[in-house]
């Protein structure tokens, strides 16, 4: 008779398990108005971006190159921004646009690379991102490129030591650039759902 009742109850619990209704996958990017504002009037917006380089010598003949691209970028159909940034070693121009970067976001239905050239300050952005505030199930997925040659605002500043000796530095250049807030539209745009 226990045992009757065991294998009831267990049979009564699988099948209320199995009548549970199917839960739909809702990826981050759910938002209302994603799908909309992708298809939309599109523009990026690059905020705080700063390129600035050093070169510090330790000795007459040994520098330390460093230089710095940083900056946000703002997507109308996602609630977060991407936060971009690279270091370079590269002498003499840090950045010439042959190495693609990869931001960082809260999202992992979101990629966004970008590249830079320092010579010609030339910044391009290519961005991947998923919507599923339509179609949770289908959602669609975006693919934009674009490109944008800033104005940068740049002050540079020289040192050199005049009495310098060992473990002093021997001198240092160092550039800080700046860029006002800029729109990017994109040249490139392709959706698939």
């Amino acid at each position: 008779m226990r045992s009757s009742t065991l294998f009831g109850l267990a049979a009564a619990a699988a099948s209320s398990v199995s009548a549970l209704p199917h839960t739909p996958v809702v990826v981050r990017d759910d938002n209302p108005g994603c799908t909309a504002d992708s298809f939309g009037d599109f523009d990026w917006t690059i905020s705080d971006f700063v390129y600035n380089t050093s070169i510090v010598f330790s000795t007459p003949a040994h520098q330390i190159p460093n230089g710095v691209v940083q900056f946000n970028l703002t997507n109308p159909a996602l609630t977060y921004t991407a936060v971009c940034e690279a270091y370079s070693t590269q002498l003499s121009g840090f950045f010439y646009g042959n190495i693609v970067y990869t931001c960082t976001e809260p999202s992992n239905e979101t990629t966004t690379t970008f590249t830079f050239n320092a010579g010609t300050s030339e910044l391009n952005v290519n961005q991947t991102w998923t919507c599923s505030d339509e179609d949770a199930e289908y959602p669609d997925t975006f693919t934009y490129a674009g490109a944008v040659n800033l104005t940068l605002d740049c002050t540079a500043d020289s040192y050199q030591n005049p009495n310098w000796t060992l473990g002093e530095i021997y001198s240092s250049n160092t550039t800080y650039c700046s860029q006002d807030d800029i729109i990017i539209t994109p040249y490139l745009a392709t959706a698939v759902a």
